[in-house]
């Protein structure tokens, strides 16, 4: 699996979400601010209308979980392992 967490550095829930990604997914990923050069182009991609947004591909790059909530996180992650 792979991830792209996309944050603003306004976003109130944002550091919750970045915290918890960078401290309990085990897999590969990156995360975006507002600030990173790229950032317009990938929510435009993917079609994120909100921060946070996770998405999470599996290997065949097929997006398997969008959320916006650690919680709803929590719970597809107890469903995958």
């Amino acid at each position: 699996m792979k991830y792209v967490l996309f944050t603003t550095v306004t976003c109130p829930k944002c550091p919750a979400m970045k915290s918890f990604v960078t401290e309990n997914l085990k897999f590969e990923g990156e995360i975006l601010d507002n600030n990173s050069p790229d950032f317009t182009e990938q929510i435009q991609k993917f079609g994120v209308e909100s921060a946070p947004t996770i998405l999470i591909f599996n290997e065949d790059k097929k997006e398997i979980f969008r959320g916006n909530e650690v919680e709803n996180l929590k719970e597809f992650l107890t469903k995958v392992n």
